[in-house]
């Protein structure tokens, strides 16, 4: 059988060994977690969706300088008019396409941070978004700073309340969520979330059978082998189960960002009892005809939030949730001939939340002072990390980053 007939729709087996199945099952075999818990660290009930934005957004059109003089002049086919901009103050505003985060804004629970970044930025797709995952500029890291939190949250003998404790809405488990031990499943389709047993009713009751009744005997893999399998085989239907229970009280839009923020609403309020969610949405890798593409994708995020944060408060949670989007680079600030621009490096995040204090954070980059073209970071986004780790999940983040960074205001 190949590797790929085992699941079906999005739910990889990957997720479900955290990532690292030789290495977890090496832990079980020889009963020593690689990682230290938090002790008795306290454990608030809050819940974290992290937004990544693939492709590496354009941050001069997302929150725009619009009284500079140099950000009209060096983005001749693609600066935004004055007049459209939706004004945060005198000197920076949303790109127009942003009506929705701009309403939340007003009700205080948006934090706009200016310049984030990191030292020797990396502008491949690939190793700066690995680079944002693991928290690790510097070198390679096996696990997710996420899946490195979930390790140290749970011990390897210490199970999430929820199999769903931790989601990833999407087809893939991404970098940030892979773990050492934690199981975290990826989701796809609600509908289509489940383990694949084959087509015929013979085949699931046979694998039924098979995974409920597994025993360790004397293999020291198989005890979680079976519980993964286990995992796997009931959890479709138990999400299914425990989701129905919630009943979403906003209008999303039909595309796929708005309908995995549906889902990671339902995932939050119901048993299924969420407290980490990955969503993802692009691609902003605008090279060329960058206004059309990134002011609809931007116009998805702002408009998702607002639909997922109304949600929310219609149920009494929007206080329990923290939202974070994040992208693996910005561009650089001069327009191309192709009317986009290329990879750059600092950029703005987002923080939202009932609970977050509202308002913009940093000065925005300088325009003319730059990094070979590109802007000059001033926030590290580990103190991002950091903040959220310690303020928010109420752990310490140094260990989970591999050091210390100062917390910022924003919780």
């Amino acid at each position: 059988m190949q590797r790929k007939d085992f699941v079906v729709g999005s739910a990889l087996s990957v997720a479900f060994l955290g990532g690292n199945a030789s290495q977890a099952l090496a832990q079980v075999a020889s009963g020593s977690p690689q990682l230290p818990s938090f002790g008795n660290a306290n454990d608030p009930d809050n819940v974290l969706v992290v937004v990544q934005m693939g492709g590496g957004n354009d941050g001069l059109n997302t929150v725009i300088p619009w009284s500079d003089d140099q950000y009209h002049r060096v983005r001749p086919q693609i600066a935004v008019a004055d007049g459209q901009i939706l004004k945060l103050n005198d000197r920076i505003g949303f790109n127009p396409a942003l009506k929705g985060l701009n309403e939340l804004y007003k009700q205080g629970r948006v934090a706009v941070l200016q310049g984030v970044g990191y030292p020797n930025p990396n502008r491949s797709h690939f190793e700066s978004t690995q680079i944002w995952e693991t928290a690790s500029p510097d070198r390679p890291q096996q696990y997710g700073w996420i899946g490195r939190y979930l390790d140290k949250r749970f011990p390897l003998n210490a199970q999430p309340p929820s199999m769903f404790e931790a989601v990833s809405l999407g087809d893939m488990l991404p970098a940030a969520l892979v773990a050492s031990h934690v199981e975290v499943p990826a989701i796809g389709a609600l509908n289509a979330y489940g383990y694949n047993t084959g087509r015929d009713l013979a085949s699931k009751q046979s694998a039924g059978v098979l995974y409920d009744g597994a025993k360790a005997g004397q293999s020291p893999y198989l005890s979680m082998i079976a519980t993964t399998a286990r995992d796997a085989y009931h959890g479709g239907d138990l999400l299914r189960k425990q989701t129905a229970e919630f009943t979403n009280k906003a209008t999303y839009a039909p595309n796929g960002f708005a309908q995995q923020l549906a889902l990671a609403a339902r995932l939050i309020g119901s048993s299924a009892g969420a407290k980490i969610v990955f969503v993802s949405i692009g691609s902003f890798d605008t090279h060329a005809g960058q206004r059309a593409q990134q002011d609809r994708l931007l116009g998805y995020l702002g408009d998702g939030l607002l639909a997922f944060y109304t949600d929310l408060a219609a149920h009494g949670l929007a206080d329990k949730v923290l939202t974070m989007t994040f992208s693996e680079f910005g561009r650089r600030v001069a327009g191309n001939a192709s009317a986009g621009t290329d990879h750059g490096t600092a950029a703005p995040m987002f923080i939202l939340g009932g609970r977050v204090k509202g308002g913009i954070y940093g000065d925005h980059p300088s325009l003319t002072d730059l990094d070979h073209g590109d802007l000059k970071f001033a926030t590290d986004f580990r103190a991002v990390y950091a903040t959220v780790i310690e303020k928010w999940l109420g752990r310490d983040p140094s260990d989970v980053l591999g050091g210390a960074y100062p917390t910022l205001a924003f919780v």
